[in-house]
């Protein structure tokens, strides 16, 4: 589909960016129930129905990859800290089971 339409005398052109450097992100949202209308709560723009809902699904995309993410991060750290509870209870009974040098010193 091409980003510019002539009809005649007129030209539409089409800009597929959602953010523009320097603008607001829209990423605290009003969202008015008497009158069905989604605004951005800094700016006061606008928002199509739409968008708004684009982004939080977006939004709550990156929130589970997040928390997957740290729930690997957690499962590795529980089985290093077993690993090395395992090994120190290891290292504490090699060290009572060791023979006991003498230390008595030499009449």
């Amino acid at each position: 589909m091409s980003k510019v339409v002539d009809i005649g005398n007129l030209r539409i052109t089409r800009d597929a960016r959602t953010h523009r450097p320097g603008e607001c992100a829209h990423r605290h949202i009003h969202l008015d129930n008497n009158g069905g209308v989604v605004t951005c709560a800094h700016c006061k723009a606008t928002l199509s129905h739409f968008w708004a809902l684009s982004m939080l699904s977006g939004q709550y995309e990156l929130a589970l990859e997040n928390i997957a993410r740290l729930t690997k991060r957690l499962s590795l750290a529980d089985e290093r800290i077993a690993a090395m509870s395992a090994q120190a209870e290891t290292n504490q009974i090699r060290s009572k089971d060791a023979p006991k040098s003498d230390d008595q010193g030499i009449d």
